[in-house]
């Protein structure tokens, strides 16, 4: 179990090799002491033996460190020092004006010299603070190392914590010892030393008891030898994102399993609709069964290919209406009729897969019924196309007979035609046919965002099988 982080302020006074902090106060005052002593000794040296130049600019040694590591006496420090010069000066040389006034002006040197360096100093001591909030109280994993020995310089709680080490730098282990593999410690250090940084690599780290972790790791060199990295602890989020895999798997199962006992179900009621059709009274209540049967297998096909689609929840144009074709083919009397279908890359949702299915159903069946004289060189022919301002656009011709010319396709009042305008307002589409050689009809309607998207992508290879015939013993 991780150990929780320390208050911050049990923290913050921790060694930094990159600001660094006096580890004992009063041996930096002593030395300060000592300096300022010698200083004096040697003025006083200096001024006995008439040496009158040099002596003075040993007073900002002692100066310069005091207002260094003691921002706050560094004025003071200016004042004793430059008042400790004059009055040297009087004892030693006199009422001299012209030794006197130099010494009073060296004075206000050292005082302006001692001022700057406080400020200077209280400058470095915020930029230091600064720095050691941000690096302590970061929630994001810091550590600096040696790229060549890979010992730990500095790190920081929210590296350490969830690793569960103590906040002491100096019993980490080589931050290489802390990979699952070295390999991916050293493919971290090549890629820094090769490019100058690396970002959102994904890393196992080991904790003081040896469990797995998972990271996010991004670095970048850092001051000569050493590398600086930022970690985030990804190992609950994985955890969860691995959590939400198996349960989007498991529902894709169900949902497959659902579209396979639909498809089923339907072809129990195309086997009803078969022993219906045996007992008509009629060929043309035979015919009425028929047709029931078509529009339950466009929409049992539909099903069966949702089930064993490799994209969830779309169905590859070109495979769907290619075996439609084949199914409606086969349960008519023109069983030699040629159909060729060609709609590359195309893929649909059943929200537009059903309406087009019924609608080339229709279409297909009204052209086997009354459009060839004779079945020999009959064809039937689909194209689907998408545009890039995502409108698809169907294609359905044949090269039968045609339409007579004082047939009125949009106020007809057979259920097939009035059926297909119905399911072209359904996908919000537009429907025109033309008589040239056969009967043409055109669809335009639009494709929602991710259909758009998919179908521009490379052609998916979606393997599929069929119903193969209307009356098919129900599949387990």
């Amino acid at each position: 179990m991780p150990v929780q982080p320390p208050e911050y302020d049990s923290w913050k006074g921790t060694d930094n090799p990159f600001v660094r902090i006096p580890g004992d106060p009063g041996i930096i005052r002593l030395l300060i002491l000592i300096v300022a002593v010698a200083t004096l000794a040697v003025a006083v040296f200096s001024l006995t033996h008439g040496i009158m130049d040099l002596y003075q600019y040993l007073f900002l040694l002692p100066i310069v460190m005091t207002a260094y590591f003691f921002p706050r006496y560094g004025i003071v420090a200016s004042i004793a020092m430059g008042l400790s010069l004059v009055l040297l000066n009087v004892l030693f040389v006199g009422e001299n004006l012209h030794v006197l006034s130099l010494a009073c002006f060296t004075m206000g040197v050292f005082i302006g010299i001692g001022g700057i360096i406080t400020m200077l100093s209280e400058n470095i001591s915020g930029l230091k603070k600064r720095y050691q909030d941000i690096f302590a109280m970061s929630e994001a994993g810091i550590v600096i190392f040696d790229r060549d020995t890979g010992h730990i310089a500095e790190a920081n709680p929210g590296f350490l914590a969830p690793l569960g080490y103590e906040y002491e730098v100096s019993s980490l282990p080589s931050f290489c010892d802390l990979f699952e593999t070295t390999e991916q410690c050293r493919d971290l250090s090549d890629e820094v030393n090769a490019g100058g940084g690396a970002a959102h690599r994904k890393c196992t780290l080991l904790t003081a008891s040896g469990m797995p972790r998972q990271f996010q790791i991004s670095a970048r060199k850092f001051f000569g030898p050493f590398i600086l990295c930022t970690l985030m602890d990804i190992t609950g989020r994985k955890q969860y994102e691995d959590t939400l895999r198996q349960s989007l798997t498991e529902k894709e199962i169900l949902l497959k399993e659902v579209h396979h006992r639909v498809k089923n179900n339907m072809q129990v009621i195309m086997s009803l609709l078969e022993l219906n059709a045996l007992r008509a009274a009629n060929e043309y209540e035979r015919s009425q069964y028929a047709e029931m049967q078509g529009r339950v297998m466009t929409m049992a096909l539909i099903h069966e290919k949702l089930y064993q689609s490799q994209v969830s929840g779309l169905i590859g144009a070109e495979d769907y209406f290619s075996d439609l074709l084949k199914n409606v083919v086969s349960a008519s009397v023109n069983q030699g009729t040629t159909c060729s279908v060609q709609a590359p890359g195309i893929v649909l949702d059943i929200d537009k897969a059903i309406p087009c299915g019924l609608i080339i159903n229709e279409l297909a069946t009204n052209s086997l019924k009354y459009a060839f004289k004779e079945p020999t060189g009959s064809e039937i022919h689909l194209t689907l196309a998408a545009g890039s301002d995502g409108i698809c656009v169907l294609d359905f011709f044949d090269n039968g007979r045609g339409i007579p010319v004082s047939y009125d396709f949009s106020k007809s009042e057979t259920l097939g035609i009035r059926l297909t305008h119905m399911l072209v307002r359904q996908l919000k589409g537009t429907i025109t046919f033309t008589n040239h050689d056969g009967t043409h009809y055109c669809i335009r309607f639009p494709l929602s965002p991710h259909e758009c998207k998919v179908s521009q992508s490379p052609a998916q290879v979606i393997e599929q099988t069929t119903i193969s015939k209307w009356g098919v013993i129900v599949s387990e």
